[in-house]
């Protein structure tokens, strides 16, 4: 991780006959990396300048996007050598989003699904945990065809979001005896929606062979095995953070530079002598300095 001093940075390109003027001009306390360099357009036109300028920028806009959405921190470091190549940089880095997109996705996704299962899982045991313990639920004994079962499960599930649970008992033959647990005032619906189940209720015996706390231990099995994985999955997003940080930080860095050596590049004109730099600074700086680096030739880009 960056150990550069928070607070603003300024990546600043500067005629090289001035650099040492401009760069004074941020103060004493400026922490500065800078590297001179020969403006170079490779026999480009101003016109394939000016294109490559504009998908610099909208590449430099999509990788600070990506630093957002993965949940990591943008932080500028020293000058780097931009690309040869810049075509196939510009290609390169688009893939390298694009994966990592999918990746972040992916490992989201799973996280939300995961937590999601996690929450109805421990609303089910709170649940059985209030029976007998506090008022406000009641139990519904019955049987159902056992080939319904699943189905009928679903339905409760969605009908009541997580507000019922659902123990099985005995089998006998084709039916299976049930115990459903819901809220007082949701008695009835979880009923109506078992009976389209062909779910016939009974105090039938066999029906206080659904054992609660086989179902709670089971429950809570359940939610050990989903936190086990949840937490599993958060160690990949934070490797995977790691990781996309600093690669998106440096390629981030390389864009930037680019994107600044072109602009002078029109600026300044072929075969110009030229200083890029990046400055650290513990405040921001004042409009005026600013005002200053720009009238003497810098072009200048706040991080």
């Amino acid at each position: 991780m960056s150990t550069a001093p928070k607070g603003t940075t300024l990546r600043l390109l500067v005629p090289k006959d001035s650099a040492e003027r401009v760069l004074s001009s941020l103060g004493p306390t400026a922490k500065l990396e800078r590297r001179d360099l020969v403006l170079s357009g490779d026999r480009m036109t101003t016109d394939d300048i000016v294109k490559q300028i504009r998908d610099l920028s909208r590449l430099r806009d999509d990788i600070l996007h990506s630093i957002r959405q993965f949940g990591v921190q943008r932080d500028p470091r020293g000058t780097v050598q931009t690309p040869g190549n810049l075509s196939g940089f510009l290609a390169e880095v688009r893939e390298d989003l694009e994966n990592g997109r999918s990746q972040y996705q992916e490992l989201q996704s799973k996280i939300e699904s995961l937590q999601r299962q996690l929450d109805a899982v421990e609303k089910q045991i709170n649940i059985l945990e209030e029976i007998g313990r506090a008022g406000g639920f009641s139990r519904i004994l019955g049987r159902l065809p056992a080939r319904k079962l699943a189905e009928a499960q679903r339905d409760l599930e969605g009908a009541l979001k997580d507000q019922a649970v659902l123990a099985t008992g005995a089998r006998v033959k084709d039916f299976v005896y049930i115990l459903v647990v819901a809220p007082r005032d949701k008695t009835s619906q979880a009923l109506q929606t078992l009976l389209l189940h062909d779910f016939v209720q009974t105090e039938d015996p066999l029906s206080e062979g659904v054992d609660r706390d086989a179902t709670l231990e089971a429950l809570e099995a359940k939610r050990n095995s989903i936190q086990k994985e949840l937490g599993k999955c958060k160690d990949e997003m934070k490797q995977f953070q790691t990781e996309t940080q600093d690669h998106l930080n440096r390629i981030a860095d390389m864009v930037q530079e680019a994107y600044m050596s072109l602009r002078g590049l029109l600026q300044l004109g072929e075969g110009s002598k030229a200083s890029i730099a990046v400055a650290w600074l513990a405040k921001p700086v004042p409009p005026k300095t600013v005002n200053i680096v720009r009238s003497q030739g810098a072009i200048l880009e706040m991080e």
